[in-house]
């Protein structure tokens, strides 16, 4: 090398050729050490790995530079060669991470990536929620992680719904991104959908927080998570994914371990009601079958707990045969059985449970098996509740006996039919009194008021949103019944399979319908017409599915 460089004596002599190398390799040195290496390592590209490239490609560069017998040619070579490491990296980095955080060759980035970028840097500030997996608290990406940007796109999924006091939140993942729907006081509605990849990164890090394979795509995982924000306190999620040939399909349940155990009283049944299921609280009435009914997350399995709970746990003994476990109920043994498992196996757990003669039995009818079982044990033994989706107490009865498949073995043991919906409690702080134009349609007399949902109030002569109910007019929810017992009238007719009949004879026996229940709480001014309205007509639209609720969908919070 020596020779070489004597061959080309003006180097050693002229002092701006040394200068220009120098200053390559201090700029070059700058861009590797303070800037390149770490956003390798915040964008995990593989740090240590891409850091002997460039110093491979620094001693590369020198040695071109030096070996080379004309400097005119040696210096620009040797740019090439200690620039290339640095702009294959470029390449490869800006593949891999969003729009907002990829490096341009401009002096200004264009006005949609200035956007983007401070879009980023100002929810940075503002990012709200905090995430607590199986290994432990995830810390809030900082401003310059492009994990920031998923980390917002989960939070935009997830909070809505928090602020709102929703339960749930549905997810489906395909190849256009991801979409997703809220589900407050039993409201379904759709929320800004996240568009490409980013919404497969949300994914992915939600599965990362979870701990759940991010390679499985098929397989159904769930998980248990924490998150936690200053305002809204600390809430648990319980996350279920599974995949097809559609994409991924998702939910996030919110608080369900908590749901509220209420006593039969508070779920919304009216006294004459309510004295129907008392009458089989007596241990010598204590037996046969009460239907419990609705369509999916109208608050079946509130009821049934609240069914159970008219019964002392201390003094009987009750048993709940569930999916999941959406409330614990203190002195009940409660069992699950996984949401897959085969039909025979359920109604094997239920056939055993009936053998130990228990008092009172709770459980879902998931199938014609279970029903049959069910329907076998005949009037004189155990009180079973069994909660299956309709959407009324016809309705119910007619999935009872096609999922029994013998209508005089179906009628046999039949106590009582309980069909339900919920709906939303008006907000006492903003709600609008009306005069009805047909006051005495609702059980009032001339010149009484009802309410309806504003979601407004007046402060200081102006109208502002509600803080109460967060300008949605409403505050929670309660439930609206119709409760038929079976007399023996009634109980011939269905035997006789003339359940027109034996619903005629319901309501000569004055069995209230669930119009009739949801006007009489119209007229209490806990709702709204227009709510009950919605509630019946979404409800009649639905078809009723001889299968029992599954995780979640039958809970009231």
């Amino acid at each position: 090398m020596t020779t070489v460089l004597l061959a080309d004596a003006t180097f050693l002599l002229s002092p701006w050729k040394p200068i220009l190398i120098w200053g390559a390799f201090a700029a070059w040195g700058w861009l590797v050490g303070s800037r390149l290496f770490g956003d390798a390592m915040r964008t995990r590209q593989g740090h240590y790995g891409w850091a002997m490239a460039w110093i491979l490609g620094g001693f590369a560069g020198l040695i071109t530079m030096l070996t080379v017998v004309n400097f005119y040619i040696a210096f620009p070579s040797g740019l090439v060669v200690l620039l290339a490491p640095i702009l294959i990296y470029w390449k490869k980095r800006n593949a891999s991470v969003d729009e907002s955080m990829r490096y341009h060759l401009k002096f200004g980035a264009d006005a949609k990536t200035k956007a983007a970028r401070k879009q980023a840097k100002r929810a940075a500030a503002n990012a709200t929620l905090a995430f607590e997996g199986p290994n432990g608290a995830v810390p809030v990406p900082d401003k310059e992680d492009p994990l920031l940007v998923s980390w917002l796109h989960l939070e935009s999924l997830i909070l809505p719904t928090l602020e709102k006091g929703g339960t749930r939140v549905d997810l489906a993942l395909t190849s256009g991104g991801l979409a997703s729907t809220s589900m407050v006081h039993t409201v379904r509605s759709k929320q800004e959908p996240i568009a490409g990849e980013d919404g497969m990164r949300a994914i992915n890090l939600l599965k990362e927080i979870a701990g759940l394979d991010q390679a499985e795509a098929r397989k159904r995982q769930a998980a248990r998570i924490e998150v936690n924000s200053d305002e809204l306190g600390r809430h648990t999620l319980d996350l279920t994914l599974s995949g097809s040939s559609q994409g991924i399909r998702g939910r996030i349940d919110i608080d369900r371990g908590k749901t509220p155990v209420m006593k039969a009283d508070a779920v919304g049944l009216l006294p004459d009601q309510l004295a129907v299921l008392e009458k089989l609280v007596p241990e010598e009435k204590r037996s046969g079958i009460v239907l419990v009914a609705s369509p999916s997350a109208h608050g079946i399995t509130t009821t049934g707990y609240a069914i159970a709970g008219m019964h002392d746990a201390y003094l009987s003994m009750i048993k709940t045969l569930e999916q999941q476990i959406e409330g614990r109920l203190e002195g009940v043994d409660q069992v699950t059985i996984e949401e897959g498992d085969a039909a025979p196996e359920h109604a094997i757990q239920l056939q055993s449970m009936l053998r130990r003669d228990p008092d009172v039995i709770v459980a879902q009818l998931a199938d014609p098996q279970t029903a049959t079982v069910a329907a076998r044990a005949g009037q004189d033994s155990t009180l079973q509740v069994l909660l299956l989706y309709a959407d009324s107490a016809m309705s119910a009865i007619r999935t009872w006996v096609q999922s029994v498949g013998d209508v005089n073995l179906a009628a046999k043991g039949l106590q009582a039919v309980v069909a339900q919906r919920l709906v939303r409690v008006l907000c006492h702080d903003c709600r609008q009194a009306v005069q009805p134009a047909d006051p005495k349609r609702l059980g009032l007399s001339e010149g009484a008021v009802i309410y309806r949902a504003s979601g407004q109030v007046e402060f200081k002569n102006r109208m502002q949103d509600c803080p109460t109910c967060n300008a949605t007019g409403f505050t929670g929810v309660t439930g609206i019944f119709e409760v038929m017992p079976v007399t023996t009238d009634i109980r011939r007719l269905l035997a006789g399979d003339d359940l027109k009949g034996a619903m005629a004879q319901a309501r000569r026996e004055r069995m209230r319908s669930l119009q009739e229940a949801g006007l009489r709480r119209v007229a209490e001014g806990i709702t709204s017409l227009e709510e009950v309205q919605r509630v019946l007509s979404s409800g009649s639209k639905a078809k009723a599915k001889p299968k029992a609720p599954t995780a979640g969908q039958g809970s009231a919070s």
